[in-house]
């Protein structure tokens, strides 16, 4: 499946996290896409909340792994 042009710039936004390499629940994800991307009043799905953030996470590519409460995403590609 092709990325829109927007989904890439988010993707690669999320990519600079610096836990990403311990894996991300939805919840960091949301707010670090968030506090990155205040400026930008842009409608897209996956600010609506964290779990269309986790939806939105999975159609990109990341994996998930249940880990105890919580779904942790990894990105292995």
């Amino acid at each position: 499946m092709a990325l829109s042009e927007r989904d890439g710039e988010i993707l690669s936004i999320l990519l600079e996290h610096p836990y990403l390499h311990d894996g991300l629940t939805a919840e960091a994800a949301f707010n670090y896409l968030l506090g990155r991307t205040h400026n930008d009043r842009r409608q897209e799905a996956w600010r609506s909340s964290i779990r269309k953030t986790s939806f939105w996470m999975k159609k990109v590519g990341f994996r998930v792994v249940r880990t105890g409460p919580y779904n942790r995403y990894f990105w292995d590609i």
